[in-house]
């Protein structure tokens, strides 16, 4: 926890800045920068200092723009250190936030231009840095960073190579380029023209000190680290260049940490270097059980958990341990082993969410009850610590009967529910909510459906559409456990997923709409039903528009079972993606068969079966009544006769050639029961 000097230094560089007071800044930060730089003192602000992060995650209303109060302060102060690297860093900032992908997409090439704008903006100011401090730490160790991650710009590899650099639209066709024009647009919405023109030498400090060859990555790390032997943030930053989200490797990095690169470290802070590299393979996608890999990740893991490591990053490694351990030696009971290990680290260790939901699950789903101490430890600190939603809920649950290790104070649990829900709604994520969905299951197969029941009421009582719909389900004893006859209710069930349908979840709307037409709890409601049908369909779910048309077929006026017959159920056959396009062209078939519709027509609906017959051969029905419509002399001295009447002879043929269009993606993936 920060210590009361740490906050009051953090205030004292906040106020300093938001004030504008930059001399005098400067001054304090470069007294506060000796101690650090020459690893003299024991404890330093200084490296958590100089992080916009933290200079401009104050209280201040409005907050702090960090480009423009950086760039006054360089232009007030033009030989401030402080204030290039700074800048240099939040330009940094800047172009990964605008290489950010969109969601589901790949970064555009005006993204890249974006963001390489900002680079040539950070190079520019932390070149300023180099040439005003000495030992410039922080603005070579940035380099690296900005090296490793965008790579250095064209006009910086030229003086490198000895060269003037070419002026940017000298160096590209940049005239109308639309990528131009979008990449600079992002440069334009931060307040900033472009860089153009650049210098024309490097730095003293940089002149003739790189060798041939010599990859940018390995040089900015020489020469921060020239400046400032063995700085863990630097070989940290290093090091995760050369992990697998880098293109490298956990043994890659394990080779860096026991070479002569890190030589100067201390044998703690290698064991560091070590924890996160264990921690970048353990994250990763898991070695397959028995390989090679699993079984050294097992033993450098069991080697560096035997060393003195600081209290979080062991948690660290017990955390993405757990789950790794119980695959590879196939027992859950060994990973809820290593979580009991964590939790003995410090009454505040606490595992991550993937490991949270596999303690519930081997405890509660796979029934290795010999686990219930680490379940009941670990809904303990949620409750003690009560900021994760899912937990404080979970352990609500518990408390309601006196379950999981915990005594029973239904009392409490009102007031803890209501908790986990406000937690859950400043969240603004739906992830908490589908995880108690899985823990209401996981409890059922524990055979506590008490309390499965009372955790989906309070949820959908607060306002939860997935929990409303589970609920339709469990009333209906249609969940993936048996339900105690006690819980039926056909208008419970009704209750529920009307709620859910009418709060937008798209799967309920459908059911809604089957259970209207059903009548269940009450009476059918065939206009309600179709009101129904209407919404899911709107919303995407294709399944909705078949049972739509049946639903008119079956109960609609004249009206509308001939717009069933002659437009609903046609563009549903019309698409050949569509996932009931068999269904229809049977319902259809027996309409022409029983003149529901359209005018009865025995040779056309035998069409149709043979059609249906196409599209999925094992189907009984349309074999039945293909049957009985074809397999004897007067069925078939029927057919042809109305063959005769038919307006076209072959009426399925419009629906051999169509229209191959991607379906829209439904909403059905929203986590249900198992046998919905």
């Amino acid at each position: 926890m920060p210590h009361q000097d740490q906050h009051d230094n953090i205030s004292k560089a906040r106020m300093l800045l938001a004030t504008r007071r930059f001399l005098k800044l400067d001054e304090w930060l470069l007294s506060q920068m000796r101690g650090w730089q020459n690893q003299g003192e024991g404890h330093s602000d200084y490296g958590l200092l100089m992080h916009p992060a933290t200079l401009f995650t104050g209280t201040e209303s409005p907050p702090l723009n960090p480009l423009e109060i950086l760039s006054d302060w360089a232009q007030q102060c033009p030989q401030s250190y402080h204030a290039h690297a700074l800048l240099g860093m939040v330009w940094h900032e800047n172009a990964w936030i605008i290489r950010q992908p969109q969601e589901g997409e790949d970064v555009a090439d005006h993204q890249w231009l974006g963001a390489q704008l900002c680079c040539d903006y950070a190079v520019l100011s932390f070149l300023r840095a180099i040439e005003l401090h000495p030992r410039p730490t922080h603005a070579l160790r940035h380099m690296m960073n900005l090296s490793g991650g965008f790579g250095e710009p064209y006009w910086l590899k030229a003086l490198f190579a000895g060269e003037i650099p070419k002026p940017l639209h000298e160096k590209f066709s940049i005239q109308g380029s639309e990528i131009w024009l979008a990449g600079v647009a992002h440069i334009h919405a931060l307040g900033f023209e472009p860089a153009t023109h650049w210098p024309q030498i490097l730095p003293a400090a940089l002149q003739q000190t790189r060798k041939n060859d010599e990859e940018a990555l390995d040089y900015w790390l020489r020469m921060a680290m020239s400046v400032r032997h063995a700085d863990v943030g630097t070989m940290e930053s290093y090091l995760l260049f050369h992990s697998a989200f880098w293109g490298g490797s956990d043994a890659q990095q394990m080779q860096i940490i026991d070479s002569p690169l890190c030589a100067e470290f201390s044998e703690e802070e290698r064991n560091q270097f070590r924890a996160n590299a264990l921690c970048d393979a353990l994250s990763g996608d898991i070695a397959d059980r028995e390989s090679p890999q699993a079984l050294e990740l097992q033993s450098r893991l069991a080697a560096l958990l035997a060393q003195p490591l600081a209290p979080e990053t062991r948690v660290r490694l017990l955390d993405l341990a757990g789950i790794c351990i119980a695959y590879w030696q196939d027992d859950d009971q060994a990973g809820l082993a290593v979580y009991n290990d964590l939790f003995a680290v410090s009454p505040q260790a606490m595992p991550g969410h993937a490991a949270r939901m596999f303690i519930s699950r081997a405890v509660l789903a796979n029934g290795h009850q010999e686990g219930l101490p680490v379940l009941t430890q670990l809904l303990t600190r949620g409750l003690s610590q009560a900021n994760d939603p899912v937990l404080v809920a979970f352990a609500a649950t518990a408390l309601q009967s006196g379950l999981y290790g915990l005594p029973a104070r239904p009392e409490l649990c009102q007031g803890l529910m209501e908790h986990a829900w406000s937690l859950i709604q400043q969240a603004g994520d739906e992830q908490p909510v589908n995880d108690l969905v899985t823990l209401a299951h996981d409890m059922a197969i524990n055979d506590d459906l008490d309390a499965a029941h009372f955790l989906m009421t309070e949820m959908a009582r607060h306002g939860s559409a997935i929990h409303c719909y589970e609920l339709y389900f469990f009333y209906r004893n249609g969940w993936h456990q048996d339900v105690p006859e006690q819980y039926h209710n056909d208008s419970n069930a009704m209750d529920c997923v009307l709620s859910a349908a009418r709060s937008g979840m798209v799967p309920a709307m459908f059911t809604c709409a089957n259970a209207l037409r059903e009548g269940l709890g009450g009476e059918p409601d065939y206009e309600q039903a179709m009101h129904w049908y209407q919404r899911a369909m709107d919303a995407g779910h294709l399944s909705a528009a078949y049972f739509r048309a049946s639903c008119a077929l079956d109960n609609g006026s004249d009206a509308e079972k001939r717009q069933a017959a002659e437009v609903w159920l046609p563009e549903i056959l019309h698409n050949a993606q569509h996932p009931n396009r068999a269904e229809a062209a049977y319902t259809l078939g027996m309409a022409w068969l029983t003149g529901t519709g359209v005018k009865k027509n025995r040779y056309t609906a035998d069409k149709f079966m043979e059609f249906v017959l196409e599209l999925n051969p094992e189907s009984e029905a349309a074999k039945q009544v293909h049957e009985d419509l074809s397999g004897s002399l007067r069925a078939r001295m029927n057919l042809w006769q109305d063959k005769r009447k038919a307006e076209v002879e072959d009426p399925v043929a419009i629906y051999h050639t169509v229209h191959h269009a991607d379906p829209e993606t439904s909403l059905e993936d929203v986590p249900q029961s198992d046998n919905k």
